[in-house]
């Protein structure tokens, strides 16, 4: 991966069916599914930039697998239009598997698709009846199934724990259950209550009864522990890989603050200083692009105080941990002389260590990220 290379996030909007859980924009009213394609095709024309160099692209939502294999044909065929894409270029679509059918896969992959993340969340059915999903274990078996057969062999997948009343005998027979398809990549994610979703105000009304802190932490020490026994490599708070390889390409130019472009209403795109992000709502982002004006919400330039919050927030999440000199170059001043404190205490607490110019939290530390993180954010604002 060249860091000099830029990123390309593709936000599709649509869901069969919104779950309870979930604060991302989409919406569930699919005939507007054309307009949308046209108006991102409008957008990837008018933003246009043959000297990008674009390695990593990412279909993200939202469920991008509603999108037809020859929607993403012509997109990716407009992405190529009028960016410079590498030859190795990391092409990921999301997929729910409940809305996938035989050949699908066969089809994708034969328009440059080449890395797949199903958001799986269970394979049991008591989980995904909680969290509503509309696919079932078998459902999901027989997706991952197709896609191997269709020849994908960067093949991801999401899982959701701590949910309520679930134990880690509970929790190690989905793991189990996962493993046995061999992923090179496991996103595990607890549980959120995002204030807004349906999910939220069920817990407010105390119809939810959610883990105990206690017990999301043994949860969370658990995952790492037996996925890091099976071979995976625990290289961000969320993600495991089946060794360096396999490691999500895309994802890691977030972390790294490294330039992106977001296409898509809501959209997010950074180009090293700035930041800017559309408007979360299909109907305007297409109507402002049919009058060919791009559909910008706000922009963003951060200080220097924000670039160097974002550098300890990233960092502390990844297993590379935060670079210290680059932290220094940005910072101009010595990483110690600002954080003396912060890094005695987090010692003291074996939250943190120091190896190779890197402050990396350990597993115990993980569990404290935003604690960590508020330490360091308190000392640059007042340094």
């Amino acid at each position: 991966m060249s860091e000099k290379n830029t990123a390309l996030y593709i936000h599709v909007p649509f869901c069969i069916k919104k779950c309870p859980y979930c604060d991302f924009y989409s919406v569930a009213t699919l005939s507007l599914k054309e307009r949308f394609v046209d108006a991102l095709l409008t957008e990837i024309s008018l933003r246009e930039d043959p000297q990008s160099a674009i390695d990593t692209i990412y279909f993200g939502g939202g469920t991008p697998s509603l999108l037809a294999p020859r929607e993403i044909e012509s997109i990716l065929s407009r992405v190529r239009d009028h960016f410079n894409l590498e030859t190795d270029c990391e092409i990921t679509l999301e997929v729910n598997p409940g809305t996938v059918g035989p050949g699908y896969f066969d089809e994708i992959r034969r328009f440059g698709v080449n890395r797949l993340n199903m958001g799986v969340q269970s394979l049991c059915d008591e989980k995904l009846g909680f969290m509503e999903r509309i696919h079932s274990a078998e459902t999901a078996g027989q997706a991952l199934r197709s896609a191997r057969r269709a020849g994908f062999d960067k093949l991801g997948f999401d899982l959701i724990f701590g949910l309520p009343g679930e134990t880690e005998t509970s929790w190690r027979k989905d793991l189990d259950r996962a493993l046995e398809f061999h992923p090179e990549h496991l996103s595990c994610y607890m549980l959120t209550y995002e204030p807004g979703t349906p999910m939220h105000n069920e817990l407010q009304a105390g119809r939810i009864s959610p883990l105990d802190d206690e017990s999301a932490a043994s949860l969370f020490k658990f995952t790492s522990t037996y996925l890091e026994a099976n071979g995976y490599l625990h290289y961000e708070i969320s993600n495991f890989a089946a060794g360096p390889g396999h490691r999500s390409r895309h994802n890691r130019k977030y972390w790294d603050l490294v330039p992106y472009l977001g296409f898509g209403p809501s959209a997010h795109s950074f180009d090293g200083s700035t930041r800017s992000w559309n408007h979360a709502d299909v109907r305007r982002y297409g109507d402002e692009l049919e009058q060919g004006v791009l559909p910008v919400a706000e922009t963003e330039t951060l200080t220097r105080e924000q670039v160097l919050i974002e550098m300890v927030m990233l960092g502390l999440r990844t297993s590379g941990g935060i670079d210290i000199k680059a932290f220094e170059k940005i910072s101009s001043q010595g990483f110690m002389e600002m954080f003396k404190e912060v890094a005695r205490e987090c010692a003291a607490r074996s939250w943190a260590m120091i190896v190779n110019h890197r402050f990396i939290l350990t597993l115990e530390g993980r569990l404290f990220l935003d604690t960590v993180t508020s330490l360091f954010a308190e000392k640059i604002w007042n340094r």
